[in-house]
């Protein structure tokens, strides 16, 4: 589970999204320097205080991360691959 986290405009405070639940963001129509966040549990949009190329990066990080297959090493029984 990959999580981004953004601060709010004008110091509100911070939203964490849950990356596979991004539905897709875009600039904020009254601030260029903001972008809205459209997920499955915010459809009608968060925006958060980062300019929409760097949230684009972090989300394309974040799912680039996601794709990894971690493999965990233990003795016991039913251990195997997380994903």
């Amino acid at each position: 589970m990959m999580l981004i986290a953004a601060e709010l405009p004008k110091n509100k405070g911070m939203v964490v999204f849950l990356v596979s639940t991004i539905g897709g963001c875009m600039t904020n129509a009254s601030n260029p320097k903001e972008t809205d966040v459209y997920t499955d549990n915010f459809p009608e949009g968060v925006t958060v205080d980062v300019e929409i190329d760097r949230f684009a990066e972090m989300w394309q990080t974040a799912l680039s991360v996601g794709e990894i297959e971690i493999e965990i090493e233990d003795d016991t029984e039913g251990s195997g691959t997380c994903h």
